[in-house]
């Protein structure tokens, strides 16, 4: 089951906000004081069966700065602080004190609502990015992402065919280490291409080094090896 908790006072409010989230299918309970909700929150964060969606502090009544850290310590969930008297100092000591989002509310309640799932779509998918380990290389102005296939000096993005940008690829992974022809053409061409057939690597290099240049990088870094092959040289 999916839980959000909500940190408040107004026990009308909560039921109206409790129903329009049931229709998301999220469950919603209640806390009268931070203490309180730090405990309930710990309860949901050791079930299996159990997710806690988010936290919801209602600043207008709770005095919530005090106990923030620990409510961080404790718990994953996102924690979003909604008042109706907003200030900017309190803004900064809310969101070094744990808190993901501050703001003040919306006139109506759907607003509300749409804007906290806008705000947990967006720690969701940034939480997802840092489990992956990352795949970007920079070598002094040239930088390659694996996951956009994009390469780029500066920030000119380098205009490259699908080949040339697996050819560029390979070279930076193995960046030092010489490349044999045959090494190239079986990660790059796969294991059946004729390897005898040198010319046509040779044009794929001398296109990427054409636009390496052209974009105001070094056409350098990429080095032949005599009847051998190829290395990346940053």
């Amino acid at each position: 089951m999916r839980y959000y908790l909500s940190i408040e006072k107004n026990t009308e409010v909560f039921e109206l906000y409790k129903a329009l989230w049931q229709a998301h299918g999220i469950i919603g309970i209640r806390a009268d004081t931070m203490a309180e909700g730090i405990a309930k929150a710990m309860e949901i964060e050791k079930s299996v069966a159990d997710e806690l969606y988010f936290i919801d502090i209602v600043a207008d009544d709770i005095d919530f700065l005090p106990l923030l850290k620990i409510l961080d310590e404790e718990t994953d969930a996102p924690i979003l602080i909604a008042t109706s008297n907003y200030t900017e100092k309190e803004h900064h000591q809310a969101l070094a004190n744990g808190a993901d989002f501050y703001a003040g509310y919306c006139e109506e309640s759907e607003d509300n609502i749409h804007g906290v799932i806008t705000v947990i779509n967006s720690i969701d998918r940034r939480a997802k990015k840092k489990t992956r380990p990352s795949k970007t290389m920079v070598f002094t102005n040239m930088l390659i992402s694996p996951r956009q296939r994009s390469v780029f000096v500066g920030s000119t993005k380098l205009d490259l065919t699908r080949r040339e940008f697996d050819l560029l690829y390979y070279l930076m992974q193995h960046r030092g280490n010489v490349l044999s022809y045959r090494q190239i053409y079986r990660r790059v061409w796969g294991l059946g291409y004729e390897e005898s057939r040198h010319s046509y690597l040779h044009n794929h290099i001398h296109n990427i080094r054409d636009k390496i240049t052209q974009a105001g990088g070094n056409e350098a870094c990429i080095a032949t090896e005599h009847n051998t092959g190829y290395t990346f040289t940053p």
